[in-house]
């Protein structure tokens, strides 16, 4: 049965606050010129993606045509050490934006970060965005990396936010379907499910209308996703394959085993949720932590919320673990 939204009055941390009452909500994103939109919401992402850490290298690269960016680790990896040597491990990230914005640059952070508290390379990827290149461009981008990777090295995970998530989760389906051993997958607030019509999404809607004195926030948050999946899956009579939408999957049995991260305020929470119970019933280790008082897009917030740091952590140690396991 689906879990419908507590009834009580939400109640943001007061780093969401904050952030809240510093930013000022822009027009709707389907009315803004996909160029504009671009530039805003990077620049509104630099501003909060926090101090950069070091690491030992960084390269640009080309993988199968895909730019993307290669990180290694300050310290020494946990296992093998520079490129060409054995037993080494990656983690392919695959950034949010709504398949229309995000660069790597935006998620500088998250990938330093990840490189040195997992111990493990991290290869960033600069896929396709819509409209220009709706569906399957972006998620046959992320395949490119996942093959180039297993080929590269030793042990691959992947892993994104958002609709790097989805993208993430689309890999792990497809890499369990050709017989594709990956790791792990770190799915972060993921979007997996593209019908609007869902009890949650409605309930959602209607107690999120006045959150943190953010007027319509539950409204522009349904608006939203339904906008970034008619730009993304234009043709609804694709939008249910797995590869799109991976809720709608047949079975999750034999993905690789799976950690999930959401928070509390979000209109995505429920579908990653569900998708950790139906990986848990369907036999795939799977941990998940929901992160009270907090909102979409937390993790890459690196300066300005403490939780993405606590995210972080939790997921590089659950890496290190599997990486360990394989």
């Amino acid at each position: 049965m689906t879990e419908l939204v507590d009834p009580a009055t939400p109640a943001p941390h007061d780093e969401v606050r904050r952030y809240l009452e510093q930013s000022s909500p822009g027009p709707a994103p389907w009315t803004r010129d996909i160029e504009v939109l671009r530039r805003e919401t990077r620049d509104a992402a630099m501003a909060v993606r926090g101090d950069l850490e070091p690491v030992a290298a960084v390269r640009a690269l080309s993988v199968a045509g895909v730019p993307a960016r290669l990180y290694q680790p300050a310290g020494p990896p946990s296992v093998g050490g520079q490129p060409g040597s054995s037993g080494r491990n990656v983690l392919i990230w695959l950034h949010g934006g709504g398949w229309m914005h995000g660069d790597l640059d935006c998620y500088e952070g998250v990938a330093r970060a990840f490189a040195n508290r997992a111990g493990c390379s991290v290869l960033a990827v600069d896929y396709r965005l819509a409209p220009e290149h709706p569906f399957p461009a972006g998620f046959d981008d992320a395949w490119a990396a996942v093959e180039w990777s297993v080929a590269s090295f030793d042990r691959v995970a992947v892993a994104g936010d958002s609709s790097g998530g989805n993208l993430a989760a689309a890999a792990a389906l497809k890499a369990r379907d050709k017989n594709v051993r990956l790791a792990a997958q770190v799915l972060v607030y993921p979007v997996l499910e593209s019908r609007a019509d869902t009890e949650f999404k409605r309930a959602f809607q209607a107690r999120y209308a006045r959150f943190a004195n953010q007027a319509d926030f539950g409204s522009d948050s349904l608006a939203r996703i339904n906008y970034i999946w008619d730009t993304y899956v234009p043709d609804r009579a694709v939008r249910d394959r797995p590869y799109a939408s991976p809720a709608h999957a047949g079975t999750l049995r034999g993905v690789a085993p799976a950690v999930i991260i959401t928070a509390e305020h979000d209109i995505l929470r429920q579908e990653a949720q569900d998708y950790a119970r139906r990986l848990r019933v369907e036999g795939v280790p799977v941990a998940l932590r929901d992160y009270a008082g907090q909102i979409h897009g937390f993790f890459q917030m690196r300066g300005v919320m403490s939780a993405a740091q606590d995210a972080m952590s939790l997921a590089a140690e659950y890496l290190k673990r599997e990486f360990d396991r394989r």
